[in-house]
Parts: structure tokens; C-alpha cells; sequence
């Protein structure tokens, strides 16, 4: 398998979440793999620095204000950059937060609604919306970003566990549904990420951030973890890239786990 089969090169792109994190080092792993990218985010001016960093080494992206909890708003998105490039060939849905905490029975129902509208509906929303479009050049690759919990104990995080297991049925159901038309579905399941997203765990009930908290708590993931670290978003956007290219042309319905071994599912 030579290189090039890792490219995507005259490719377009989207990721949604691309402000920080793990989207953001999916939407410049991407650009750089050649593909042009639609940068997606509910934060317009971190979107914007993604883009200026993109274009700063040469490639070619699009920034967009998306709240990805709207299917108008999203489909608004997907045929922008469709118009823009002429096509749209991977999705990567990376958006998610956690929206609530505490014990589930606790949670409002309104809590709970927001959780589930913004880490698992959205999801179907983007799917939804390119789904036409790469049926029309004939095929595709949609990457869900999962996570984690999704394999192990998830205590008072049960509106953010809870969708992103049901994105993993979410995608054996598309890829099921959208094969015959060359759409690739899978989902990559990030562990311990170091990320704006855990460094919130790390915070007290005032909100202040607590380096005793802190170290307990990555002290705790490196002792489970046979590679011994916590993860970075980068090796999560090349596992993407990995399921985006043709160097994964036979794969769909499946789940990356990029955890450095700290669930490992037959």
C-alpha cells in the first residue's frame, strides 16, 4: 500500500467541532493530507484561527458559524461547501460536550434533552446532510467521533455516555443503510484525550480548576492505560484521516478505539 493511498488530494472535507481539540487537529490533519475543509464550529473566531492555520501552510479551507444541534443550520452548512467545491466527500462529526453532570435520575429532563440533541442527534443531522451528496458523486466517508465512556463506567456523566453510545449504533445502522451507494460509516472512540474537554473534569464545584484534582485524576488514567499516557488530539485526527482515505476503502460499520489499551473489547 503505497502512500498515496493515504491522501485526499481533490477531496472536500467537513468537521464539525474544529475550533479546539480534537477537531481542530482533525480539520489541519486533513488539510494537510490535501483534501480541502469546511471548518465547523458554534465559535466563529476559533473557527477562523483554524482556517488562518491551514492556510498559513497551504491548504485551502472554509470556516462556518454551525450549532449543530439545528438540521437546517446544518444542511445551510453542507450545501455551502458543496457549492463552494462541487462535492462533499468525508464527514467528520467531532462536535459534542458534556451538558449535564451528576447522578442520572438528578438530571432535568431539559439537561438530558440538551445532551442527547447535541451528541447524538446532531450526528444524524450531518449524516443526513451530506448523505445526498455523496450519494451524487458516488460514495463517501462519514467518521462519528464517539468516545470512551461508551466502554467503561461513566458515573454522573450519563447525559453525554448515554448518546455517544447510541452514535455507535448510529453508525452500524447507516453503514448498513448507505453501503450500497459507497458510503463508508465508522466511529473513532477516543480515551483519555488530552483536551479542553477533559481539563473540565479537573475543576471544582466553584468552577476553579484544581491541581490536586488534576493530578489525581491523570494519575489514576496513566495507571489504567498499558501505554502509560494520556492521549493527544492528534493521534485521534490520524486515526480519522486513516478511515477518511482509501487506505480504508474496506472498512465500514466499525469502531476505532484510540485509547492506548485502556478498553479493549473482543
Amino acid at each position: 500500500m503505497s502512500s498515496s493511498t493515504f491522501r485526499l488530494d481533490g477531496r472536500t472535507a467537513l468537521v464539525t467541532g474544529a475550533g479546539s481539540g480534537i477537531g481542530r487537529s482533525t480539520a489541519i490533519e486533513l488539510a494537510a493530507a490535501g483534501a480541502t475543509v469546511g471548518c465547523a464550529d458554534i465559535d466563529q473566531r476559533s473557527c477562523v484561527a483554524c482556517v488562518e492555520e491551514i492556510e498559513r501552510h497551504g491548504g485551502t479551507a472554509f470556516a462556518y458559524e454551525l450549532d449543530v444541534r439545528s438540521r437546517a443550520a446544518f444542511a445551510a452548512v453542507v450545501a455551502n461547501l458543496a457549492s463552494r467545491t462541487g462535492q462533499v466527500d468525508v464527514l467528520a462529526n467531532v462536535a459534542g460536550a458534556v451538558a449535564a453532570r451528576g447522578p442520572l435520575v438528578s438530571i432535568s429532563e431539559e439537561e438530558f434533552d440538551d445532551g442527547v440533541a447535541l451528541n447524538l442527534k446532531s450526528f444524524v443531522h450531518g449524516c443526513s446532510a451530506v448523505a445526498e451528496y455523496m450519494v451524487r458523486i458516488g460514495g463517501g466517508s462519514i467518521i462519528n467521533v464517539s468516545s470512551g465512556t461508551v466502554d467503561g463506567r461513566a458515573p454522573n456523566l450519563g447525559a453525554y455516555s448515554i448518546p455517544k453510545a447510541g452514535v455507535l449504533q448510529l453508525t452500524r445502522t447507516l453503514a448498513m443503510e448507505l453501503g450500497g451507494d459507497g458510503i463508508r460509516v465508522n466511529s473513532v472512540s477516543p480515551g483519555y484525550i488530552l483536551t479542553a474537554l477533559t481539563a473540565a473534569h479537573y475543576r471544582n464545584e466553584d468552577g476553579e480548576m484544581d491541581a490536586g484534582l488534576e493530578r489525581q485524576i491523570v494519575d489514576t488514567q496513566r495507571a489504567q492505560i498499558p501505554l502509560g499516557r494520556a492521549g493527544h488530539a492528534g493521534e485521534v485526527a490520524a486515526a480519522i484521516r486513516f478511515l477518511a482515505s482509501d487506505a480504508a476503502s474496506y472498512i465500514t460499520g466499525q469502531v476505532l478505539r484510540v485509547n492506548g489499551g485502556l478498553a479493549m473489547p473482543l
